[in-house]
């Protein structure tokens, strides 16, 4: 019988233990390492559900170096764990969490007529829950408080049957090739992540993937699971291209309505007009006829606006072409925006932007920090699971549960 060093990690401290092994010439016949502990790799100390939690916990808004700085003194270990050692344990839980997350959602659609791509493949109706907007006649005081004569219902949904999600990217810098490629075989110079933020009567919840295309599927598999489909969904977004395109392909057969979040409009008249005009003065007093043409809604007053500007206040007229037919693209994405908030409707997507902040940013984007692939995702996911308040859910059972589990205000 042969005593074999066994250490254990957890949050009293670093403990060592013997495991045995019964061995006849090369044949094992038992080994307690395996059989009664769990299996670790060589030299590598098993990790307690405790240690885990503090783990995640900690890397979730600070660096793994003062993580385990702060696990140490906690523990009273003037060794202890090594950044090194908490890096890949919280990377691999990541990893796994997110693989849960994922396998989750492929079971959920495979099982509602969707394939492995979240692509409907069979025609299936999603009753509509019955509140849908605002009860007229809130809506008809509002609009005479705002001297606004044309509206419609349909257009103002009922914040207590629908969901309003923001969808965002956010990139950071990438980790350095450990052996130099060919220049067109070099990587981009950014990791990006999605996040999505989901909000509800009952608070909140976010999710994150590598991608807009597995964030939007992981999406569908969450509303599939707690029974959404039905509901009015309104996506707040920017304008980019391929958030809109992705959203319509993926999720068209919802009841969707994709708002363009008002301050990105704002920063995009502002951008181009600095480009179109002569000088600040002009620019700045064209806006303040633009931007309130826009906050009503009225695209074809602003497109009107930019038509019949001056040719001796512009520098540059492509510029205002360009804006018209940014106009154009995003019509239908621009709401009547002083009514919705005259009813107290939801006009930007700053709490995705505030999700993306605490999953990604706040983590992530520090002088002299870089990142793979796999290590930023798994670092956002784990920061996911901690504001989703899973991480105990994950630690001692390994699943995570699709809940509105944030108050509102933890993330506004």
């Amino acid at each position: 019988m042969e005593r074999i060093p066994y250490g254990i990690s957890c949050e009293l401290g670093e403990i060592m233990t013997s495991a045995h092994k019964l061995q006849h010439k090369s044949q094992i016949h038992y080994n307690s390492g395996l059989k009664f502990f769990e299996a670790t790799e060589s030299r590598e100390k098993f990790k307690a559900n405790s240690l885990k939690e503090l783990a995640l916990d900690f890397s979730t808004d600070m660096s793994t170096r003062n993580a385990a700085r702060r696990i140490n003194r906690i523990r009273h270990e003037s060794k202890g764990i090594s950044a090194t050692t908490l890096r890949n344990m919280v990377e691999r839980e990541g990893k796994q969490i997110q693989e849960c997350i994922e396998k989750k959602c492929t079971q959920v659609l495979e099982q509602n007529g969707f394939d492995s791509a979240g692509e409907l493949t069979a025609e299936l109706v999603f009753l509509p829950v019955q509140t849908k907007y605002i009860d007229q006649e809130v809506l008809a005081a509002a609009a005479s408080a705002l001297n606004i004569k044309e509206y419609q219902q349909s257009d103002y949904e009922s914040p207590d049957t629908s969901l309003n999600i923001s969808i965002d990217d956010v990139g950071v810098k990438r980790q350095a090739e450990t052996r130099p490629k060919p220049e067109e075989d070099n990587q981009a110079k950014r990791v990006n992540n999605t996040v999505v933020h989901i909000q509800s009567e009952q608070g909140n919840y976010i999710l994150n993937a590598a991608n807009l295309t597995r964030v939007l599927k992981m999406l569908i598999g969450f509303l599939l699971h707690l029974g959404l489909m039905g509901r009015q969904i309104v996506i707040f977004a920017d304008g980019a291209r391929d958030i809109h395109s992705a959203v319509y392909k993926m999720l068209g057969f919802l009841r969707i309505k994709v708002i363009l979040d008002w301050y990105h409009l704002e920063k995009k008249c502002k951008e181009q007009l600095s480009l179109a005009f002569c000088g600040r003065k002009k620019r700045n007093a064209f806006l303040e006829e633009l931007l309130p043409c826009l906050w009503l809604g009225n695209v074809n007053g602003a497109i009107d606006l930019l038509c019949n500007v001056k040719d001796e206040e512009i520098k540059d007229h492509e510029k205002v072409v360009k804006l018209i037919e940014y106009f154009e693209r995003v019509r239908n994405n621009i709401p009547c925006y002083a009514l919705r908030k005259q009813l107290g409707l939801r006009n930007s997507s700053n709490l995705g932007e505030k999700a993306n902040d605490l999953v990604v940013s706040n983590r992530q984007k520090h002088n002299g920090m870089s990142w793979s692939d796999d290590g930023s995702l798994a670092f956002a996911t784990v920061s996911a699971t901690t504001l989703n308040r899973q991480t105990g859910s994950w630690i001692h059972h390994r699943d995570v549960s699709f809940e509105f589990h944030i108050p509102v205000s933890d993330v506004a």
